[in-house]
């Protein structure tokens, strides 16, 4: 149905519950996919944050450092399908969504797994790995270059990927940015 096309009253239908309900817990419907949002992507990134702390610290060559980073980042839509669901929502109807909602979610979710990114390219440029003159646009290019196929294929309605081939795109992907961020 979408945020326009929503009501409270529809809403409180789906959920089984009464407006009254909801409006015990939400000024408005604004107030209500804000929280929405901003949980399932804190959801998300902290899913995220965990996978990245979870990667073993080892000395290890650059390509299997990205490669891992980059599995964490593409396994994301398939790991919360749900989130990513709503995440094609708002790309859909971006408009619609109040600014305050979605600069709500984007600091929640991209926003943040995005600054983890790039600390991360921050670290391994100071162990000489990695030339990075900006690291936050340093991890947009990253996150673009070895999410954005898969994601688009996703969308087109491929088969669910597997861990094989979500290898082999975030693989390419990372020898690609690698081609612009190594140091000469």
């Amino acid at each position: 149905m979408g945020y326009a096309r929503s009501s409270i009253e529809v809403i409180a239908a789906e959920a089984a519950v009464s407006t009254r309900t909801i409006y015990k817990h939400f000024n408005n419907k604004e107030d209500l996919f804000t929280c929405t949002l901003e949980n399932s992507a804190t959801t998300v990134a902290d899913a995220f944050d965990a996978t990245l702390l979870s990667l073993p610290v080892e000395a290890r060559p650059i390509e299997a450092e990205l490669v891992m980073i980059g599995r964490a980042l593409a396994r994301q839509p398939i790991d919360h399908p749900d989130h990513f669901a709503m995440v094609r929502q708002i790309n859909a109807e971006a408009a619609q969504f109040p600014a305050a909602t979605l600069q709500r979610w984007y600091e929640a979710g991209p926003g943040r797994v995005a600054r983890a990114v790039a600390t991360r390219l921050t670290e391994l440029a100071g162990s000489g790995q990695l030339r990075i003159p900006d690291s936050h646009r340093a991890a947009g290019h990253f996150i673009a270059i070895t999410t954005t196929e898969i994601t688009q294929r996703s969308f087109l309605g491929a088969k669910p990927f597997t861990d094989a081939s979500i290898r082999k795109y975030v693989t390419e992907g990372v020898a690609v940015f690698l081609d612009g961020y190594r140091p000469r």
